[in-house]
């Protein structure tokens, strides 16, 4: 079903406002990794444009040159990081998050222990996190990525740091596993597959944790790699009951990788088709896909789009998908449908997009009530 605009979702924010209201019939409990990114932002004063900018730097090639530049400060990020905050946030702090990831060199660096301690069970780090460098300008943003970190996120070194009894006793209890940024972690296929087979070795029943995948860009990763974690996608879902979660880009890109050709459309029938497409083609339970006016989600049931409150001029736009994440997952921890997933991935990035914070159930239910009557500004 292809729901067009608010009006038409009429029944579907009933049941989520419902859902969403209830308290969960257990706490839930689970793992967020494995990444780890400081961002560092910097705003080019003069000259202020990409535009403007690229033109000088090519003049000045084989000589040098300098530029002012503003220091906006430094943040943690990484994809695993922000939807772990998110998670919380959802859940208004009634949930447990451990979180394992690349957080700093044998010891959990202060910017990350300040950011999520407060919203985490426990944090573990496994390697030296990897940083960024965000050139911001008036019509856009470079991002300069020193990722050599990221190759020192491996099986061995998780189990090396975290421990393998302390490992097993976060899975015996665990409602969830969110593994994300496969696309900038070359080891991060391993850590998959093998957090799904202990939980097989542990003895817990299969589809009883949801397994949540977001590959984030990929576009570097070479085609070998992309086969190998398709290889690894069956076993884990018959272990776990799983998402995986794109953005269009990731999706037209990984629609290629099985003959599909849907580049370019973005339409809503396009988005469906394209979701069905991969649901038809990639062993998990659901596949979700998501541009920013919108998500769609296929599964067995058949395959659903459910238009966002887009935001047109947003104030942040970095984290947007990992809030849309873990929007989905929150949702999925509750039991809600297709439908109601997507919703709340979409209201969740939507709130984030317009305030630069996480979204609660009720700050979502807020943002629905004000889409709905016509009222949702550009800013919250």
């Amino acid at each position: 079903m292809i729901h067009q605009d608010v009006q038409s979702l009429a029944a579907v924010i009933a049941e989520f406002k419902k859902q969403t209201a209830t308290k969960p019939a257990s706490r839930p409990s689970g793992l967020c990794g494995f990444d780890g990114f400081i961002d560092t932002f910097v705003r080019l004063e003069q000259p202020p444009s990409m535009a403007e900018f690229g033109v000088k730097v090519a003049a000045a090639a084989g000589v040098a040159s300098s530029y002012p530049v503003r220091h906006l400060g430094d943040k943690f990020g990484g994809n695993g990081p922000l939807l772990a905050a998110a998670l919380h946030d959802i859940f208004a702090g009634q949930i447990d998050v451990t979180y394992i990831g690349a957080l700093g060199d044998k010891k959990v660096l202060p910017i990350f222990e300040t950011a999520l301690a407060k919203k985490t069970k426990r944090l573990h780090t496994i390697a030296r996190a990897a940083i960024t460098t965000c050139l911001e300008f008036t019509d856009g943003k470079v991002m300069l990525n020193d990722m050599s970190a990221c190759a020192e996120v491996t099986w061995k070194q998780l189990l090396e740091c975290v421990g393998q009894s302390a490992l097993d006793e976060e899975l015996k209890t665990a409602s969830y596993v969110a593994a994300v940024n496969w696309g900038k972690l070359p080891h991060a296929g391993e850590i998959w597959s093998e957090m799904s087979a202990r939980l097989a070795q542990l003895g817990v029943p299969a589809k009883q944790v949801i397994y949540f995948m977001d590959l984030a860009e990929f576009e570097t990763r070479p085609q070998a790699d992309r086969a190998d974690l398709l290889t690894r996608l069956p076993a884990i879902t018959r272990q776990c009951h799983t998402l995986l979660s794109l953005n269009l880009k990731e999706a037209w890109q990984l629609g290629e990788v099985f003959g599909g050709k849907f580049h370019g459309r973005k339409d809503a029938d396009s988005v469906a088709e394209l979701t069905t497409f991969l649901k038809s083609q990639v062993a998990v339970d659901r596949v979700i896909v998501h541009p920013n006016n919108g998500a769609a989600c296929a599964s067995d049931s058949g395959t659903v789009y459910v238009p966002g409150p887009h935001c047109a001029n947003p104030l942040i736009s970095t984290g947007a998908g990992d809030n849309f994440g873990a929007g989905c997952l929150a949702a999925a921890l509750l039991g809600l449908d297709d439908a109601g997933i997507v919703l709340a991935g979409n209201c969740a990035s939507g709130h984030f997009v317009r305030s630069g914070r996480s979204a609660s159930f009720t700050d979502m239910a807020k943002l629905l009530d004000a889409w709905t009557a016509g009222a949702l500004g550009e800013r919250l």
